[in-house]
């Protein structure tokens, strides 16, 4: 937990310094951090490859196991999973596992076929063979 806070602290950070300092006075480190964070859409934070998903956050991995390239999504935020780069493709219709830290029920919806499938909150989920990799948005219920 206090790396994703440390994370997100240094994001903030950086980005208020990019908008008080501009040219070349700007730091190369807030130049690296800024535009990492500032490309997700609101409430989206990137994990690192099989980190644990913090508190009060949906998590997703490509891969089974919670393993792999993964993203972490703040309770009620309405996120379409093509905004989120992973690998050389999005998260849309490439995740394989799922964890729900948040006290709400989040919505996995595959938007190509119509269906919409409950994730509790509290519950992990690997991803049956019938619909791995073929959610494409995050909603709340």
């Amino acid at each position: 937990m206090a790396n994703w806070k440390a994370r997100l602290l240094i994001s903030a950070t950086a980005l208020a310094t990019c908008a008080t300092v501009t040219g070349s006075a700007v730091s190369t480190a807030a130049q690296a951090a800024a535009p990492a964070q500032a490309d997700l859409p609101p409430g989206v934070v990137q994990l690192n490859d099989g980190e644990a998903c913090p508190p009060a956050t949906l998590c997703l991995y490509r891969d089974y196991n919670r393993q792999g390239p993964a993203y972490g999504i703040g309770a009620g935020y309405r996120v379409a999973l093509m905004d989120l780069p992973m690998g050389d493709d999005t998260a849309a219709n490439n995740v394989s596992s799922w964890i729900n830290n948040t006290h709400d029920v989040a919505i996995l919806i595959d938007a190509e076929e119509g269906k919409a499938r409950p994730l509790p909150p509290g519950h992990p989920l690997e991803e049956p063979e019938s619909d791995n990799d073929t959610v494409d948005l995050v909603a709340w219920g």
